[in-house]
């Protein structure tokens, strides 16, 4: 397993760095300090082994979203901190998102990924409007619809200007304008200080 995640950090660097279709296995090879020959073993294709790094990019970001938050909004903004941070710090988490984005030959593997994750924060919204929090007429379909995208078009936008130097303003811009949106009045106050709390934008 040691040799496994090893091999699968140095084709996220890869990916990250050249993206698939530049993506050598010699390179990946040379990177993770084994022969080729046990990088096959584990992963017998490229495909495999960009599947492997989507697969673990999946679990690390499912794995920040708290289902034990009393105020669900909250945990959705702790969640897009978290992953904020594995973005910055981790290479699967930003192979993962960039070969999602890539498409191609794992569009199945990623449109997955992105239904499951646009799944998992409707239900988040779901109780976010169960217990009150929200004063909205748009479905938690319609809102979990829209904050992946939105979350997504970003982080993207961050990459691109500033290597994601400025993600963290820029999640709690987002979050604000979702709270004035969407906040019933009595929770909005409260809402906006987690978003300054987390982001530490007071």
């Amino acid at each position: 397993m040691e040799r496994r995640e090893q091999i699968l950090v140095a084709a996220a660097e890869e990916f990250d760095r050249v993206g698939y279709a530049a993506t050598a296995i010699a390179a990946v090879a040379r990177r993770a300090g084994v022969a080729q020959g046990t990088l096959h073993f584990h992963f017998p294709t490229k495909l495999a082994l960009a599947l492997g790094v989507i697969d673990e990019q999946n679990a690390r970001t499912f794995a920040v979203v708290s289902h034990t938050d009393a105020s669900p909004l909250a945990a959705l903004v702790g969640a897009s901190k978290g992953i904020a941070d594995l973005l910055r710090t981790d290479p699967i988490v930003r192979a993962g998102i960039r070969l999602s984005l890539e498409r191609g030959e794992f569009a199945g593997a990623t449109s997955s990924f992105y239904e499951q994750w646009i799944g998992g924060i409707v239900d988040v919204f779901r109780l976010a409007l169960g217990s009150g929090e929200l004063s909205t007429d748009l479905t938690a379909e319609e809102l979990g619809g829209s904050v992946v995208p939105y979350f997504t078009g970003v982080q993207l936008v961050a990459e691109v200007r500033s290597g994601r130097a400025d993600l963290d303003p820029a999640l709690a811009v987002m979050w604000r304008m979702v709270v004035h949106a969407i906040a019933a009045p009595a929770h909005r106050e409260r809402l906006l200080g987690v978003v300054a709390e987390t982001f530490r934008t007071r």
